[in-house]
C-alpha cells in the first residue's frame, strides 16, 4: 500500500512537468530514507555498480553512432534506394519511406534519431509527390519507432540490464517483430493511398535502382557488420556498439563526405548529454527498485494478480491496456524502467518468457512514442518539419491503430518473437 501511494505521488509529480530523472531520483532518495530501506551510501554504491557494467556501456556507443549518422545524413541514400524499389506500386514512395525507416532502424537503436534523420528528407519529397502533409508526417513519426524494435536497440540493452536477460538474444528476437511492424505500416500506406487516391504508381527504372543501390551500399553494410559480428561471436553487443561508431564516422567522413571533423566535438557532446540522461534515469529507477523490494511491492502485486486468477493471456491483455493508457501521458523510457521491475515476479510466476515480454513491452513503447499529448516522436517531427503538432498527431492516427494490431499479434503469437529459440 505504501509503495502504491508513493507511485501515485510520482505520477502526479511527472504530470506536473518535473524532469523524469529528478522525479524518480528524488522519490528513490526520500523513500529509501523515510522507510529506512537503505543508507545514502549503500544506495549510491548500488546505483553506481549497476550502471558501471560492460553491458550498459553499449548505450552511449549506440547513441553516439546514431548522432553521427544523423549529422552525416546517411538517411538520404536509404530513402532514395527504397523509393526506387517501390515506386511502381500505389503509394510506392510512402512504402519506400517505411522501408527506409526499417533500414535506418538497423543502423541505430534510437526512435528519435530515426525520425529526426528521415523526416527532413522524406516529408518534403512525399509532399512534392502529392501526398497529404499530415500523412507524411504521421508516417515518419510511426516509422521512426522501428528504430527501437529492429536491432540494435537501446531499449533492449536497458531491459537486458534490468532483467539480466541476454542482450544478444533480445536483438535476435526483435528481427521478425520489427519486420512485421514495418510490413504492417507499409500495408497501411498502400491502403490509405489507394482509398484516398494519392501516390500514383511511377515507372520502374532498373537503372535508378542500380544507381541508388550503389549509393546505399555503405549504409547497408553497417547492420551486416554489427549484427553479423554479434551472432558469429566476433564481438559482444557492447563491442558491436563501439564498432558501429567507428564505421559510421568512416562512412560519413570518407565515403559520403557529409561529416566534417569540426562537427565531431559537438556530436560527441550532444551524445554525452543524451547518454547521461538515460543513465541517470536508469540509476534512479534502480533506487526505486530497491525501495519496492524493501516494501515488498513486487511480491504484493504478484500475489494480488495471482488471487485474481488471471491466466497468462488475460494478464498480458491487462498489461497492454494499462501501457496504452499510460503511454498517452508518459514517455516509453519511463514505462520501461518503472514497470519492468514491478512486473518481473508476476511474469515469472505466470511462466511468461522474458524475451517475449520484452518485445511486447517494446511494441507498447513504440506506440507511446506517437500517442498525444506527450508522444515524443510527434514533437520531433513537428520540430524538424515545422508542421503543427496537431497536424502530425492527426496524420499518425491510422498508423497508431495499425501498430496496435501489430502489438496484439506479437502478444498472442509468441512464435513471432521466439522463432529463433
Amino acid at each position: 500500500m505504501a509503495f502504491a501511494v508513493l507511485l501515485g505521488i510520482l505520477l502526479l509529480v511527472l504530470l506536473a512537468g518535473v524532469p523524469i530523472a529528478y522525479a524518480i531520483g528524488g522519490l528513490a532518495v526520500i523513500g529509501n530514507q523515510w522507510f529506512g530501506a537503505t543508507s545514502f551510501t549503500r544506495l549510491a554504491e548500488t546505483q553506481f555498480s549497476s550502471i558501471n557494467s560492460f553491458v550498459v556501456m553499449a548505450i552511449p556507443f549506440f547513441i553516439l553512432a546514431g548522432n553521427v549518422m544523423l549529422q552525416g545524413k546517411m538517411a538520404r541514400s536509404l530513402f532514395d534506394f527504397m523509393s526506387a524499389l517501390t515506386r511502381w506500386m500505389t503509394g510506392g514512395a510512402a512504402i519506400g519511406a517505411t522501408g527506409a525507416c526499417a533500414l535506418f532502424g538497423a543502423l541505430t537503436g534510437s526512435s528519435a534519431a530515426a525520425a529526426a534523420a528521415l523526416s527532413p528528407v522524406v516529408v518534403p519529397e512525399l509532399t512534392r509527390l502529392g501526398y497529404p502533409r499530415p500523412f507524411a508526417c504521421g508516417l515518419m513519426a510511426a516509422g521512426g519507432t522501428l528504430g527501437i524494435m529492429i536491432p540494435p536497440s537501446v531499449v533492449f540493452v536497458v531491459y537486458g540490464a534490468i532483467t539480466s536477460t541476454s542482450v544478444a538474444d533480445l536483438f535476435l528476437a526483435g528481427v521478425i517483430p520489427g519486420l512485421l511492424l514495418a510490413a504492417i505500416l507499409a500495408v497501411t500506406c498502400y491502403g490509405l493511398a489507394r482509398h484516398h487516391g494519392f501516390g500514383a504508381p511511377q515507372p520502374f527504372l532498373l537503372s535508378e535502382v542500380w544507381r541508388t543501390f550503389k549509393g546505399a551500399v555503405p549504409s547497408l553494410f553497417m547492420p551486416v557488420i554489427v549484427l553479423g559480428g554479434i551472432y558469429t561471436g566476433l564481438f559482444t553487443p557492447t563491442e558491436a556498439a563501439a564498432v558501429s561508431v567507428v564505421y559510421a564516422v568512416l562512412v560519413t567522413r570518407f565515403v559520403y563526405r557529409t561529416l566534417r571533423w569540426a562537427d565531431l566535438p559537438r556530436v560527441v557532446a550532444d551524445s554525452a548529454k543524451s547518454s547521461a540522461v538515460v543513465l541517470i534515469i536508469l540509476a534512479a529507477s534502480l533506487g526505486i527498485g530497491m525501495l519496492a523490494s524493501f516494501l515488498g511491492a513486487a511480491d504484493q502485486l504478484a500475489d494480488a494478480l495471482t488471487a485474481m486468477k488471471l491466466s497468462a493471456w488475460q494478464f498480458l491483455l491487462a498489461v497492454n491496456v494499462i501501457l496504452l493508457i499510460l503511454g498517452c501521458f508518459f514517455d516509453g523510457f519511463t514505462l520501461l524502467v518503472l514497470l519492468t521491475p514491478l512486473l518481473l515476479p508476476t511474469l515469472r510466476a505466470l511462466d511468461i518468457n522474458l524475451i517475449h515480454f520484452c518485445i511486447i513491452l517494446t511494441a507498447n513503447i513504440e506506440i507511446a512514442s506517437i500517442t498525444p499529448p506527450v508522444g515524443f516522436n510527434l514533437f520531433v517531427i513537428s520540430s524538424t518539419t515545422k508542421v503543427k503538432l496537431t497536424e502530425v498527431a492527426r496524420g499518425a492516427v491510422p498508423f497508431v491503430l495499425a501498430m496496435i494490431v501489430g502489438m496484439m499479434l506479437i502478444t498472442y503469437v509468441p512464435a513471432i518473437s521466439l522463432a529463433f529459440f
